[in-house]
């Protein structure tokens, strides 16, 4: 039973749009909310997308580089902060960690997408 769980989530590391498609489904499917299915699917694929951006960078330089993602989460809720102090007075942690989190998936999309390809036409140029 434990080797099919790790078989799973190991998958899903591999391939976290999996992990988007299955949630939002099943949450449309108790919910009957597109918005709701949708915001939930990001917030859990976006957990997936840093484990897995960590293992492409250790198959492809062979060297983990989690500590610039850990600088890009900071970094993004110190920018979020910045521009909430600046145009609203309402600071609140919940807020600027959700908005972070969005921010990350979109960012964690586009690093996704760029080593998977960056990765491809290396090992094509490799062979």
């Amino acid at each position: 039973m434990s080797s099919v769980l790790g078989a799973v989530i190991a998958t899903f590391i591999t391939v976290p749009y999996l992990v988007f498609f299955v949630v939002k489904k099943s949450i449309y499917k108790v919910t009957r909310k597109k918005r709701k299915a949708f915001k939930i699917s990001t917030d859990v694929t976006t957990f997936f997308l840093f484990f897995s951006i960590e293992r492409m960078t250790v198959e492809i330089w062979g060297q983990s580089y989690y500590w610039v993602l850990i600088l890009l989460f900071i970094s993004g809720c110190v920018m979020i902060t910045v521009m909430i102090w600046k145009n609203d007075l309402d600071l609140s942690m919940g807020k600027i960690f959700r908005l972070n989190w969005r921010l990350q998936f979109l960012l964690l999309t586009f690093g996704y997408f760029s080593l998977m390809t960056y990765g491809i036409i290396e090992r094509i140029l490799e062979a």
